[in-house]
């Protein structure tokens, strides 16, 4: 276990010091992307409460936070956050994980980068200063999602990010991830890369929508979508609420109360049929 802690002080070290470099050598080629303003980076120390969050934000995994907190309380916040001044405050650009951690040590205050950015600029810093450290294509894609939602246009995202968005276009987000992940009895991240896995649109959302709906506890979560990863398109699935079990064959689905089946043509009447039971 020391070893392993050791282990995670000296990579801290090592991502710090890569940091410094990659800021540095980014700043010192502002020129080539048109990102950065003139000002000179500086360390300050913030308190929490001055800080909002960036709503274009790439990391979407929260499971090591524990973890983080614990290393942080050991050894102390190693590698700044980087900021930027935004309207009355300051905006976090990346290391919303450290923060999220520091606030479940109960800390007040972080180090931090400021770097003084254009407006419009701030919300490709999160890919830039993250794309070296292993993104998967569903963080990327929510991430482009976002941005052309605030009215980038494509051609503008690809020149700024060197980024071809079409190899990102298969997802659908029809909620906010950030919000699902924080209430952590309704999904964790890593069932989330397994539904961005289902090559069938439709499935891929019913699948999320069954789960953000309750009608599948986390408990049951895995071995749902295990059922769904082997079987065709079209495939048959069942979701579970209250007891009653439903199952679904291509267009049509079948709802078994104890052993007697009845079946449906569209999910919405099996949806009313539900909530008259409960009710």
């Amino acid at each position: 276990m020391l070893l392993k802690k050791q282990w995670r002080l000296r990579v801290a070290k090592l991502n710090l010091e890569k940091f410094k470099a990659n800021a540095d050598k980014i700043i010192e080629e502002k020129s080539t992307q048109g990102l950065f303003s003139e000002s000179q980076k500086k360390l300050i120390t913030l308190e929490l409460k001055l800080l909002e969050e960036n709503p274009f934000r790439i990391r979407l995994n929260n499971s090591y936070i524990e973890e983080l907190s614990e290393s942080i309380e050991k050894y102390g916040q190693i590698e700044p956050i980087t900021i930027t001044q935004h309207k009355n405050g300051y905006q976090i650009v990346n290391g919303h994980a450290r923060v999220e951690a520091i606030k479940l040590l109960g800390g007040d205050s972080v180090f931090c980068v400021l770097l003084n950015l254009l407006d419009n600029d701030s919300k490709f810093y999160p890919y830039i200063l993250n794309q070296y450290s292993n993104l998967d294509d569903f963080e990327v894609a929510y991430y482009i999602e976002r941005v052309l939602s605030s009215g980038e246009k494509e051609k503008t995202i690809q020149k700024k990010l060197s980024i071809n968005i079409e190899n990102y276009k298969r997802y659908n987000f029809e909620y906010n991830l950030f919000e699902i992940l924080q209430n952590s009895d309704i999904i964790k991240y890593k069932h989330l890369k397994e539904i961005a896995k289902i090559e069938n649109e439709t499935l891929r959302d019913e699948t999320l929508d069954h789960i953000v709906q309750k009608l599948i506890s986390l408990d049951e979560v895995e071995n749902y979508l295990l059922r769904v990863k082997n079987d065709d398109i079209g495939a048959k699935y069942a979701i579970k609420s209250d007891g009653i079990r439903v199952k679904k064959s291509n267009s049509r689905f079948t709802i078994d109360i104890d052993g007697k089946y009845l079946d449906f043509d569209e999910m919405i009447m099996l949806y009313d049929l539900m909530d008259g039971i409960k009710r």
